[in-house]
């Protein structure tokens, strides 16, 4: 009905000026005066026009692709208007567009106002504390979807698109961020291990969405934000730890520096027992092989001795005997005293008996 009265009220204001202006035509002689009539007809005819050009406007509804139209008439929902030319009662029905494609709720470090910017939802970002009592401020990313086919629903309970947002995806949104990183603790949230954070407010926002009509497409923490007196206790603390990194690594380099001092010492010790164990037994495989050399030496000797003997024995005749009596006789006779037999030389020079 605003719009019907707005319409007449232009309707009116173009059939006064159209009247105003055939009025002030026809009374610009001295002699005629103006022409009512005409003027009141023109009038007339200008504001019907009017309407009429203003009623054909307003009957024809252009929906536009990635959006849908709710019809309503006298403030009841009357239907859903898909993307296309479509044709409704004018003055009477209006529609209230939501855009069904991919939409984005986004906080951001500098936004301090809630804003819009073409299809992106912009606010402040959420502040809350881990479950250990630090003060952090959480930034992420909501794409969502309105679902076209529950729009008659979306419009009866939440209102328009702007609407929507306010109610649903940013309040949810900031509860569920607020309260479920509470439950993780500073130091995990810090290292940047979120995706488990992501996930249980992804799974809540998900049931929160679709309970209203809103599809869910993607959260993400992009980034949390924490005070700077935990950042230097955070950075103290790596410092150090890395400081007791380093002591335990001298610690092990010294512990295998010694290992390898002992292992060094050991085989050197078991070198040279090795070397006096080979020396030792080089002497006594010398001594041995000198004394098997030896005895080889002697046996020879005594073999060849015996065997001398033995040759010597075999050549003694009598006959052999006798020459060498006889070569080896000085002319002397032996002084022999006291009794027995004895041989003179003349014997040795008897000749045998056949």
């Amino acid at each position: 009905m605003n719009g019907l009265g707005s319409v007449l009220v232009l309707s009116v204001l173009a059939g006064i000026v159209g009247g105003g202006l055939v009025y002030a035509a026809t009374g610009r002689g001295r002699l005629r005066p103006p022409d009512t009539r005409r003027a009141t007809l023109a009038g007339v005819l200008v504001f019907v026009v009017a309407l009429v050009g203003l009623s054909l406007n307003d009957s024809v509804v252009q929906v536009e692709a990635g959006t849908v139209a709710v019809v309503k008439q006298f403030g009841a929902v009357q239907g859903v208007f898909e993307p296309g030319l479509h044709f409704k009662l004018p003055f009477i029905q209006e529609v209230v567009v939501y855009r069904t494609q991919e939409l984005i709720y986004e906080t951001r470090e500098e936004v301090l106002t809630s804003e819009r910017r073409g299809g992106v939802y912009l606010d402040s970002e959420v502040d809350t504390a881990t479950s250990d009592g630090q003060q952090i401020n959480a930034r992420f990313t909501v794409r969502f979807r309105i679902d076209g086919r529950r729009a008659t629903y979306i419009l009866e309970n939440l209102g328009t698109e702007q609407e929507v947002v306010d109610k649903v995806v940013k309040a949810n949104a900031r509860v569920r961020v607020r309260n479920i990183l509470k439950q993780f603790q500073a130091a995990d949230l810090y290292s940047g291990d979120v995706a488990k954070a992501e996930e249980a407010i992804t799974e809540q926002l998900q049931e929160d969405y679709a309970a209203e009509g809103i599809e869910l497409i993607f959260f993400g923490l992009r980034s949390i934000g924490f005070t700077d007196d935990y950042k230097n206790a955070v950075e103290e603390k790596q410092i150090e730890a890395e400081r007791i990194k380093t002591k335990e690594h001298q610690a092990e380099q010294a512990k295998f520096e010694k290992q390898r001092i002992i292992t060094e010492a050991e085989a050197e010790a078991e070198r040279q027992r090795l070397e006096r164990i080979g020396v030792a037994q080089g002497q006594a495989e010398a001594t041995k092989l000198q004394a098997e050399a030896e005895a080889a030496a002697i046996l020879a000797k005594a073999k060849a001795q015996a065997e001398a003997n033995r040759l010597i024995a075999a050549s003694l005749t009598p006959e052999m005997i006798r020459w060498q009596a006889t070569t080896t006789w000085n002319g002397q006779y032996p002084l022999v005293v006291g009794t027995g037999q004895y041989i003179l030389p003349g014997d040795l020079f008897t000749a045998p008996e056949p």
